[in-house]
């Protein structure tokens, strides 16, 4: 389908895509060219000083779209798309066609490295962050291995930015609400900042049912079965200021989710996906020692994390229990020196993940994967340059060194085979032209890549068995066949930008432009082959993809407008063939109004995604040749009285797919939830 003028006339007209572009300031400030400053460059840096294309998604944003997941709350920025279902627990962020391990995922300077089957892997409840900083394109120049399709970089929240000037101790309750499943969202938070100490404690609890699908078109309104589920957790934070120039900073994190779930829960119930009783929990811990003395050669940052996930699964009709455990202890160096002709970010980088797994086959003997006992290691240094060549040029380049080496640790006559070690080289060069005081021009190339994981390398034992009586052997065996030999895949990113700023047009108004084409080629893609009675990772594609985004925010007095618009393209370069997992192309809109001098600020989102047509011939899942389009409108309204008898009550509504489609986002295969009426009341001391 096509996308015809008066579907793009009704876009133009609703506006309706309020995380366009996000600031980084309250919702009461109306203005739009507000300093918005990000972290995913290893440091502080101003956005329109940094060549790579990088989107924010601040807590106010949060707060109103009210997502219960990570994934939901980016979901409107363009060529940036939720994967995994209708399930929240389960889903994650494609960014221009990639996902899953090809987009790193860092929360507070910590990388989160944890993969193993169908598991999901973001565990950062929404209520916890300040901002979600989206990074598009390659970026293992900074970050290393993962980095092919992006990043996306996680803060929480601190009570220095929680309080008030002035203010020494704080806390918020608060308690929502949403239809569709009948989830209760319930958080609470105290925090204070004394002599030189800050502090900050969070606690959540969540309990929802299952889900419903739309009613319009060929929708009933049918629950997603075995969709609920029950989340709790919390979070402590201590700063502790030293002196002038030097700050330690800890942290302790926990989530905990229970929930009854098929096995691959982005689909339903079936012989090849049992229903399971599935208990996770995630615990991040982190120490950090900042310091940032009288000098311009030192503003450094020494971080030490500890990240422990596990899952305890048992499966019901068969009665098996398994488990699984991740683990990944890190450490990481960063300085900032800012010399006479150009400014240096540099550091170190070292962590070490281990896998450990237990899979029953009690009552079913030899037909389940054998455990997973793995090790890798990696370490990697980075250094990267901010070159000014005149008053109105400046060059970014940088080069970052990874050695990594994987290893399987079970005892064997096979186990020197089932070792790799390797290394990649991650180089990245920018120019920025200031052209004028309102247009910004770069260009950009940037390499990255990733390093084949350990269930990738190492996976053996079952995959699947189907029985069926009187055949030999009882049934249809398909079985891992490990490959220790894959290679790391290669991304290499060229890019071009435009970034347009206008004031005062026509008086009391302000107009941000954005425009980007990239073209991302990767090599040695690793893909999962089950081919007959065997399944292995092979390094098959060469992947091309490439695209555009065009985003714009348009602020006259009290009004805000905001428009963008995403394609992404994606073939296999050996084949001609279409890639899977390209999100089809997406209009959003927005409108929002400012009243009662800004307490007050109603709007509306649409969305338009078009048909996904663009799929292989060979596409296997359910004879599927192409993905319906689908139009979505939210509606929202929120309100934080700065004074009067109401002063500390926040109270956000959204309602999600007002006119409840019934429709499936591409590659998927659960329809997704249909009209979801959130309400959520904040009471801040």
């Amino acid at each position: 389908m096509t996308l015809t003028r008066s579907r793009l006339a009704i876009a133009v007209m609703a506006m309706s895509s309020g995380a366009v572009y996000a600031e980084a300031t309250p919702q009461t400030d109306a203005t739009l060219l507000n300093q918005v400053t990000v972290t995913a460059t290893r440091s502080e840096k101003d956005i329109n000083d940094v060549a790579q294309t990088i989107e924010v998604v601040d807590q106010y944003q949060i707060q109103q779209e009210q997502p219960e997941s990570v994934a939901q709350a980016v979901k409107s920025l363009p060529n940036v798309s939720v994967s995994g279902g209708p399930r929240a627990n389960s889903q994650s962020i494609n960014i221009r066609g990639l996902e899953g391990t090809r987009v790193l995922q860092i929360v507070d300077g910590a990388r989160q490295n944890f993969s193993n089957g169908h598991r999901g892997t973001y565990f950062t409840d929404p209520e916890l962050l300040k901002s979600i900083e989206v990074v598009k394109g390659p970026s293992s120049n900074l970050w290393g291995s993962g980095a092919v399709g992006g990043v996306v970089v996680q803060s929480t929240k601190t009570a220095e930015e929680l309080l008030e000037p002035g203010e020494t101790l704080g806390g918020y309750v608060s308690q929502g609400f949403q239809s569709n499943n009948n989830e209760s969202r319930t958080s609470a938070s105290l925090y204070g900042v004394n002599d030189n100490f800050d502090w900050l404690l969070n606690g959540y609890y969540n309990d929802g049912g299952n889900y419903e699908t739309g009613t319009t078109g060929k929708g009933n309104g049918d629950e997603v079965e075995n969709s609920g589920s029950r989340e709790q957790g919390g979070m402590a934070k201590l700063g502790w200021q030293l002196n002038d120039d030097s700050r330690f900073e800890f942290k302790a994190q926990q989530a905990q989710t229970n929930a009854k779930v098929p096995s691959n829960p982005t689909t339903a119930v079936d012989t090849d996906s049992p229903l399971i009783i599935q208990e996770s929990t995630n615990t991040n811990l982190s120490a950090a020692y900042l310091f940032d003395p009288d000098s311009a050669l030192v503003d450094s940052k020494f971080q030490l994390f500890y990240n422990d996930t596990e899952f305890d699964e048992y499966r019901v009709e068969d009665k098996q229990t398994d488990n699984t455990r991740y683990k990944t202890l890190g450490a990481a160096f960063t300085n900032v020196s800012k010399l006479t002709h150009l400014d240096l970010t540099y550091g170190l980088d070292a962590y070490k993940n281990t896998i450990e797994t237990q899979r029953d086959d009690s009552g079913n003997e030899g037909n389940r994967p054998e455990a997973l006992d793995g090790e890798s290691t990696t370490v990697g240094a980075f250094v990267q340059a901010d070159v000014p060549l005149a008053d109105a040029w400046t060059l970014q380049t940088g080069v970052r060194y990874d050695r990594f080496e994987a290893k399987d640790k079970r005892s064997g006559s096979d186990i020197e085979e089932k070792k790799q070690t390797d290394d990649a080289v991650s180089p990245s060069v920018a120019l920025i032209w200031d052209t004028t005081d309102w247009l910004t021009l770069t260009a950009s190339y940037n390499e990255a890549f990733r390093a084949p994981n350990m269930e990738e390398m190492f996976s053996t034992g079952t995959h699947f068995f189907i029985p069926i009586p009187g055949f030999p052997g009882g049934g249809i065996r398909n079985s891992f066949v490990p490959n220790p030999d894959l290679k790391p895949e290669e991304a290499a990113n060229k890019e071009l930008s435009a970034r347009m700023n206008f004031s005062n047009l026509l008086g009391e108004d302000e107009l941000t432009v954005t425009a980007n084409v990239f073209q991302n080629d990767v090599d040695n893609f690793i893909n999962q082959i089950v081919d007959g009675n065997t399944t292995t990772w092979k390094n098959v594609d060469e992947a091309r993809l490439k695209g555009f985004e065009l985003a714009g925010q348009y602020r006259y007095q009290d009004i805000q407008f905001g428009l963008s618009y995403g394609q992404t393209r994606g073939e296999d370069k050996k084949t001609g063939e279409y890639l899977d997992n390209i999100p089809a192309d997406k209009v959003v809109a927005d409108v929002a109004y400012l009243m009662l001098q800004g307490d007050l600020k109603i709007g509306s989102r649409y969305t338009h995604v078009r048909a996904q047509e663009n799929i292989r011939a060979d596409y296997d899942f359910d004879d599927i040749d192409s993905y319906d389009s689908y139009d979505l409108v939210d509606l929202y309204v929120s309100y934080e009285p700065t004074s009067g008898a109401l002063k500390g009550i926040k109270t956000d509504l959204t309602v999600n797919n007002l006119t409840d489609e019934y429709y499936i986002t591409a590659w998927e295969k659960l329809y997704e939830s249909g009209r979801n009426v959130k309400l959520n009341v904040r009471y801040m001391f």
